[in-house]
């Protein structure tokens, strides 16, 4: 198996002039600090290796397998969009028509991919994984719960104020208790 992002976000969840006004910033010569500051904060959370296990932001992911699986739970969520092609024994690469696959959510939050019931999978090529899936997830900038904004916004504060990964004298916080326990509605639990 091979996911890979095809399709990047378009923009962040979170805009400098939010990041600016939370962490109290009147002045443009931090600017560029900031802005690395939300993307490292966007990158921690977004993605199926953040630590939220969903997209924040519409993105596009390929997932590439070697065989057919019966059942599979798809690596990404909010899923908005899912595409299935493979290439065949001829070599050609043949798209899956939508009616030959039910797409539902299961109860672990995750949205499953199957085979409709009758529907034999065809057979495929013997190259380097021939089932290749297309997976659209994530959210508009616009409609991104509030919570999770001010998770980022959190985060990029907790970042700008302490740059350093040790602190001398005083105990060092990894992820301030506000971020942790607004982000905990928002992950996906396998």
């Amino acid at each position: 198996m091979r996911l890979t992002r095809t399709v990047d976000p378009a923009e962040l969840p979170v805009s400098l002039e939010e990041a600016k006004e939370y962490c109290r910033v009147n002045h443009d010569e931090e600017n560029s600090l900031i802005e690395s500051l939300i993307v490292a904060a966007v990158g921690y959370l977004d993605g199926p290796s953040g630590i939220l296990g969903r997209a924040i932001i519409e993105q596009e992911w390929l997932l590439e397998l070697d065989a057919w699986p019966n059942r599979l739970a798809l690596p990404i969520e909010p899923v908005t969009d899912v595409a299935v092609s493979y290439i065949d024994l001829s070599g050609t690469v043949t798209t899956v028509p939508e009616n030959q696959l039910v797409i539902t959510d299961a109860p672990s939050n995750r949205t499953v991919l199957e085979w409709v019931d009758g529907i034999q999978a065809p057979e495929l090529s013997t190259a380097r994984y021939p089932v290749k899936i297309t997976i659209t997830a994530g959210f508009d900038a616009a409609d991104v719960d509030e919570g999770l904004k001010v998770a980022i916004k959190m985060l990029v504060g907790h970042w700008y104020d302490n740059r350093e990964t040790v602190v001398m004298g005083m105990s060092a916080v990894e992820l301030p208790m506000a971020v942790s326990a607004l982000l905990a509605r928002y992950r996906v639990m396998l």
